[in-house]
């Protein structure tokens, strides 16, 4: 094989992670697209960098000059020479560990001790893999809120790949789980790593903008996970907060430092009671409390 056969070609958009997302999402319609994988990437919100990798340079370069998703995006370009690409770019994704919750790809070796919760989550076109440090807090904040009373009933509002969804089935067995998203590829993803965990059949995923569909009308919830954006979190703050059991307990997360007041505030406005926080570097967690 020659060097030419191991190229692949980069190119990078930066720009809104919004708009990028949403370009990303609208490709799954795409028949022949003619780039060999494409990726999302939060940088610094509200900035985004779209990856695409291309087989052949000319795909790159028309790509990258044709301004695909408008003015107001920069594009970079380079080459991936004499690698096997899939393998970097997979160990580029770190073993995450919350508490028991061992979050790892299938190229990973997991340890072998029984205390630690496997779950399999590969890199892929859904949010919330586990690898991000508002998943991965709120992980945390699940682990520490299982010494209370198991909760029964759950939701996993915005579950993007699945993880928490998933975590919660793998420690409670008993638990009825509903995990949505507004993204139909976040829900595709989820329902398949859910199979490959094995607790597909304890979950069920629908897709969902907010409260907007049946199978949330008239449910109240022990434990709601809202791993989503400070914006959202806090236009949704009621409706949250009427789906919430009597002392159930809520798990926010997507919450950059500045925005963590904010979001509280929203909260203890509706009669939920502050437990405690997570920071994870510039990401904040919050445990709150509905009323009794």
């Amino acid at each position: 094989m020659s060097d030419q056969d191991d190229q692949v070609w980069q190119v990078n958009v930066l720009g809104d992670f919004e708009a990028l997302k949403h370009w990303a999402n609208a490709q799954d319609q795409h028949e022949d697209p003619p780039w060999l994988a494409l990726s999302v990437f939060e940088e610094h919100l509200p900035e985004g960098r779209l990856q695409l990798l291309f087989e052949h340079e000319t795909n790159a370069q028309t790509f990258a000059q044709g301004e695909p998703l408008g003015r107001g995006f920069s594009h970079t370009s380079s080459i991936l020479n004499n690698e096997n690409w899939i393998a970097k770019s997979l160990k580029g994704l770190p073993v995450v560990q919350a508490g028991r919750f061992y979050v790892h790809g299938a190229h990973h070796d997991v340890p072998d001790d029984p205390a630690l919760i496997s779950i399999l989550i590969e890199a892929g076109e859904a949010f919330g893999t586990g690898h991000h440090g508002t998943t991965k807090g709120c992980m945390l904040a699940f682990e520490d809120t299982l010494s209370d009373d198991a909760p029964a009933h759950i939701l996993d509002l915005g579950t993007g790949a699945g993880t928490l969804a998933i975590a919660a089935a793998k420690v409670l067995p008993n638990a009825d789980i509903l995990a949505t998203d507004i993204d139909p590829i976040a829900i595709k993803v989820g329902r398949a790593n859910a199979l490959i965990n094995q607790v597909d059949d304890r979950i069920d995923f629908v897709v969902a903008d907010g409260f907007d569909h049946k199978a949330l009308k008239g449910e109240c919830f022990e434990l709601i996970f809202a791993n989503i954006l400070a914006n959202p979190l806090i236009v949704l703050a009621s409706d949250i907060t009427s789906a919430l059991a009597p002392s159930a307990i809520l798990i926010l997360s997507g919450i950059l430092d500045h925005q963590a007041a904010r979001v509280r505030t929203a909260y203890e406005a509706e009669g939920n009671d502050f437990i405690r926080d997570y920071a994870l570097g510039e990401w904040r967690v919050l445990v709150m409390r509905a009323p009794a």
